[in-house]
């Protein structure tokens, strides 16, 4: 048999293990990047972010039963993490898991382009609100006559 791909492993396994209706028939996935609060039971919450990225970990009990937890990206967790973010598939055939740092995601680079975005964003709505200022004082008879004109 040849190896698989830890993802396609545990998603076959959810997929035919698996008495949760919803994740099961969606090979396990519980969503994507969700932050921490977002699953229904605190134990499934707790260990998403204590569970080493990539590693299998439990069983975990739940009110809801027992649970296998396999975290494949995560973002702000470099004390579990180390620089990694994501795992995926390499290796010949595709069956190897790879630990990379998605510099898409939590980089420096991103926080900085935020920034600018945001800062262009007031900067365009402070004067759009200028011009329709002026222009409703305009229809209002305040004004005689617009600055442009």
């Amino acid at each position: 048999m040849d190896p698989l791909y830890i993802v396609d492993a545990f998603s076959a396994a959810a997929g035919q293990y698996s008495r949760d209706k919803e994740t099961g028939s969606n090979g396990g996935l519980l969503g994507t990047l969700v932050p921490q609060g977002y699953c229904r039971a605190p134990e499934l919450d707790k260990a998403c972010f204590e569970v080493p990225l990539g590693e299998i970990s439990g069983p975990i009990e739940s009110g809801h039963g027992y649970h296998l937890i396999l975290v494949t990206e995560r973002i702000n967790c470099q004390k579990i993490d180390g620089e990694f973010n994501k795992i995926t598939r390499g290796g010949e055939g595709g069956s190897e898991t790879v630990f990379v740092r998605d510099s898409k995601i939590g980089s420096s680079d991103a926080i900085v382009r935020l920034a600018f975005q945001q800062i262009g964003f007031w900067i365009a709505a402070t004067f759009s609100g200028a011009i329709v200022a002026e222009v409703a004082a305009k229809a209002a008879n305040v004004l005689d006559k617009l600055p442009w004109e």
